[in-house]
């Protein structure tokens, strides 16, 4: 799962492991290590929201998507989910897609691997 934050947006994107790991057993967790420090992002599918919302506590950015959203979305065509959550300084945008692979071959392929992504519906640039 990659994160993305720019500004005041999030932006998830799950390869397709992770998208059936969500369906299965409702959360997907990843995390970065900053020497002795974790960070951790998750994305949950939880019956007690009513619309997909971030929290931010102890290292942790936990978003949670309505159970029965998050169902729909894991087994359908559709791409993406959307989102906005008031904030004091405007509107927390969430996007939560699935990867898609990239159309050109990546310069350093050991960074970012695609062999799990979702098969890109543009298999040209033109």
């Amino acid at each position: 799962m990659k994160l993305r934050i720019r500004g005041n947006a999030l932006r998830l994107r799950l390869q397709r492991q992770e998208v059936q790991k969500l369906k299965e057993a409702g959360k997907v967790i990843e995390q970065t290590c900053f020497g002795d420090n974790v960070f951790q992002y998750t994305l949950e599918a939880d019956a007690t929201v009513t619309a997909i919302r971030a929290d931010l506590a102890a290292n942790l950015i936990r978003i949670r998507i309505p159970e029965a959203q998050a169902k729909i979305w894991a087994n359908s065509e559709e791409v993406g989910l959307y989102a906005e959550q008031p904030s004091k300084s405007g509107p927390l945008k969430i996007l939560i897609e699935k990867d898609f692979a990239c159309i050109k071959p990546r310069t350093s392929a050991q960074w970012e691997d695609d062999s799990d992504a979702f098969p890109n519906p543009n298999p040209s640039c033109g």
